[in-house]
């Protein structure tokens, strides 16, 4: 059987330069992640994406991350919080907290199952208010680019978050209620 052949890779945010003259932040350990996945969580008051193969709990199932989304979909009406996942099926058999503060919040976090079209794609991404985000180019490695202030960026990547999410579905294992 012939797979058709991978999606170019999308235009990648190129670092922005930062105020005092630097670039991005580079990050290179799973702690350092998380606390940025975090703080952008926290800052966010309108809407936080997150492009992910299986919601990384290490990043995303964390007490702190969980408060800071519930806060966020509280304070805002109609989906404030849109996650789409390649395999919804390990996080729900896991317990993902995420998945489950889903289901009972359906109307304000939103998750999606990646679309085929899209499934050859390799990184991972979280994005805050359309200002800031945490991009690992290679979802299964400790390494991210993170910018707090990056309009530009942040837009591009939601435009390739919007395009994936208009594709794809809600997955029957997210949907399901457990009484």
């Amino acid at each position: 059987m012939q797979h058709p052949p991978p999606l170019p890779a999308p235009a990648w945010p190129e670092p922005s330069p930062r105020p005092h003259g630097g670039t991005a932040l580079r990050l290179t350990d799973l702690l350092s992640i998380r606390e940025a996945c975090l703080r952008l969580a926290a800052a966010a008051q309108r809407e936080l994406l997150v492009f992910s193969r299986d919601l990384d709990p290490d990043l995303y199932d964390q007490l702190p991350f969980l408060d800071a989304v519930r806060r966020l979909a509280l304070a805002c009406p109609r989906s404030p919080v849109r996650a789409l996942v390649f395999e919804p099926l390990a996080p729900v058999r896991t317990g993902h907290r995420l998945i489950g503060l889903s289901r009972r919040m359906p109307s304000r976090i939103a998750i999606r199952r990646v679309a085929e079209d899209f499934r050859t794609r390799v990184d991972a991404y979280l994005i805050s208010d359309d200002t800031g985000y945490c991009l690992r180019r290679l979802a299964d490695r400790h390494a991210a680019l993170v910018e707090w202030r990056a309009p530009g960026a942040a837009r591009r990547l939601r435009a390739d978050f919007d395009e994936i999410w208009e594709h794809s579905d809600e997955d029957i294992e997210l949907r399901r209620i457990d009484l």
